[in-house]
């Protein structure tokens, strides 16, 4: 009983030094008052639970200041999760972010649970969403709006508590023109 304790008690102190040290990663350093004022407004839209969308060039920091938001949150001890939304095919990043159920598709062998439901009361940073398919874009709208994602294959609807950060480096407004 005596080392069970001591095994926990190290486990513990080894997470309370890890999570130290991502949050030093995660601090933005930098006395110009523009880096003061970012500091500010991040610790302004930290305490929200709105969704924020942070634009910038390639290089710039961005999931920098997501995880910044996020370890100022109130769900900084929940899961914080990331998918490059350019790195991942069209026709996988629906079942990365919702999950599917055996057999939805051609190689969906079993159940799996997407990056939304696992991240529950957590975040999500979406980073490149710009690069996301229309379609995609409108099946995450609905689920901004209600909390509900539905598995891909699967008629069951369930609910999540999840702050979206995303992340782009194009012109979105551009583009909408």
């Amino acid at each position: 009983l005596l080392k069970g304790a001591r095994i926990m008690e190290a486990v513990k102190h080894v997470n309370r030094v890890y999570k130290e040290q991502i949050q030093q990663k995660s601090e933005i350093i930098g006395e110009h008052k523009t880096v003061q004022d970012l500091k500010a407004l991040i610790t302004k839209v930290a305490r929200t639970n709105t969704t924020v969308l942070i634009t910038g060039e390639s290089g710039t920091g961005k999931e920098l200041i997501a995880k910044s938001i996020n370890f100022q949150s109130k769900r900084k001890d929940r899961p914080f999760l990331v998918i490059n939304c350019a790195a991942i095919s069209g026709n996988l990043i629906e079942s990365e972010l919702f999950g599917h159920v055996k057999g939805a598709f051609t190689g969906a062998d079993k159940l799996r649970i997407g990056k939304l439901e696992a991240a529950h009361e957590g975040t999500v940073f979406l980073d490149e969403i710009g690069d996301m398919s229309f379609e995609l874009q409108t099946r995450l709208l609905r689920f901004l709006e209600s909390g509900e994602i539905q598995p891909v294959g699967s008629n069951e609807t369930k609910f999540t508590d999840v702050r979206i950060i995303a992340a782009t480096n194009r012109d979105l407004a551009a583009e909408v023109e």
